[in-house]
């Protein structure tokens, strides 16, 4: 009880900059300035990784690599082959594009809890007393302490995710028309949100 009476006492006195939300300085800008024009990629290469990173969402890292590598290799004179990104690249440009970055935060391995708020200084899982860090590797090789967490939350910002949709003129004019059509029927589309609502 005096958890939840403390998460709600948190919850009102909550705010953007708050240190809870974990929100970059780049992260939090772009959040009150959002960009007013396109987004316009000009290389070949760049958009080919994007398609094919988006495309394979569900697969493997590999599966990304070896297609990107596929193209490469039977592409040789293609524009912007040159541009071609790995994944740890793309998912940087991805981020800086549409200021979409994930919250990482602690939580129970056994998915009890997350360490936020009122339980962020906790370093046993209240529920089922498990420890925070990862004890296989709490010990470093040198005799020295190192603590690796045990499991990370992630979360996707709402904000964000909303404003890369105005990002091109179709996905704007999508959610005005949803935002309309659903005006007054205690319904919300979600169909501007898909990934055909970024055209590259």
């Amino acid at each position: 009880m005096c958890d939840t009476i403390d998460f709600v006492i948190a919850l009102r006195s909550t705010s953007a900059e708050d240190a809870i939300a974990r929100l970059s300085d780049n992260a939090l800008h772009r959040l009150f300035n959002p960009p007013n024009t396109p987004l316009l990629i000009e290389s070949p290469g760049i958009c080919h990784s994007i398609s094919t990173y988006l495309a394979l969402e569900h697969s493997s890292q590999d599966a990304y690599e070896c297609v990107c590598h596929s193209t490469m290799w039977n592409f040789l004179q293609a524009p912007g082959i040159d541009n071609i990104q790995s994944i740890y690249n793309i998912e940087k440009l991805i981020c800086t594009f549409t200021s979409i970055e994930p919250i990482h935060h602690d939580m129970c391995p056994n998915m009890c809890l997350v360490y936020t708020g009122p339980l962020a200084h906790l370093d046993t899982c209240s529920i089922c007393g498990k420890s925070r860090w990862n004890q296989q590797r709490l010990q470093g090789f040198d005799g020295c302490v190192k603590q690796v967490l045990a499991q990370t939350f992630m979360t996707i910002p709402l904000g964000p995710q909303l404003q890369a949709c105005n990002h091109s003129l179709e996905s704007a004019h999508a959610t005005y028309v949803c935002t309309i059509s659903t005006k007054g029927h205690g319904r919300f589309c979600v169909s501007f949100m898909t990934p055909k609502a970024f055209p590259l």
